[in-house]
């Protein structure tokens, strides 16, 4: 029996839906695909499937990830992407199966590329918003209201920004990297939101998880 992590990649119309809905989408997946996985025990046996970092809904996404158990360890790992793609909706692509490397508790990280635009065309420019967004990240504290276990709490989102550099093409965009996993998981929403009431505009954003890592910066595989 062979542990396996499935790489895919969410988008589309695909990445509105819940994270609930998509364990449904690749349980139907796997069996109509009819691989030989390893089923929970007890009286109600079903496929056991994990994911390492749940996906906020309408984020899209090129490093999502999936794990599993074959029972057959002369399982042909490189064919598996395709046969769970000709299963699979348009919008979700599998693209690498392989033997799992890191357990999910390893991970620390996550990258995003963000799209901002102004949701009021005419009511602020491009380069007025490229100045406004400079200033707000060069603030000495950027305070937020997040949710905690223990209620709302107010948290200073700046020493989390683990980097943020803008990048080329239309409109306003930036890659965004910020903790992520089990132990602190920072949304890129929370910024956003923050910025969008600093610069007193409403924001569309266009946000994509291309980068899962580790300790150290390594790609969670």
């Amino acid at each position: 029996m062979k542990n396996v992590r499935v790489i895919y990649e969410k988008n589309g119309p695909c990445k509105y839906i819940s994270h609930l809905d998509t364990n449904r989408v690749m349980l139907r997946a796997i069996t109509k695909s009819r691989l030989d996985i390893w089923h929970t025990e007890g009286f109600n046996r079903h496929p056991y499937i994990t994911f390492a970092l749940p996906l906020s809904l309408g984020f899209s996404s090129t490093c999502e990830s999936m794990d599993f158990r074959v029972l057959n360890d002369e399982e042909d790992l490189a064919a598996i992407p395709e046969r769970l793609n000709a299963c699979l909706p348009e919008g979700i692509r599998v693209l690498s199966c392989r033997e799992a490397v890191h357990k999910p508790a390893d991970i620390e990280s996550a990258k995003y590329e963000v799209k901002i635009e102004p949701l009021n065309n005419g009511e602020i420019s491009e380069e007025e918003l490229k100045e406004q967004l400079s200033a707000f990240l060069a603030l000495p504290e950027i305070l937020v209201d997040k949710k905690t276990k223990k209620g709302m709490k107010q948290v200073d989102l700046k020493p989390y920004i683990l980097a943020c550099e803008p990048q080329d093409g239309e409109g306003v965009r930036l890659s965004l990297t910020l903790p992520a996993g089990s132990t602190l998981n920072i949304n890129p929403n929370l910024l956003l939101d923050a910025f969008a009431e600093y610069s007193h505009t409403e924001l569309y954003c266009e946000i994509t998880r291309v980068g899962i890592y580790v300790k150290g910066g390594a790609d969670f595989v």
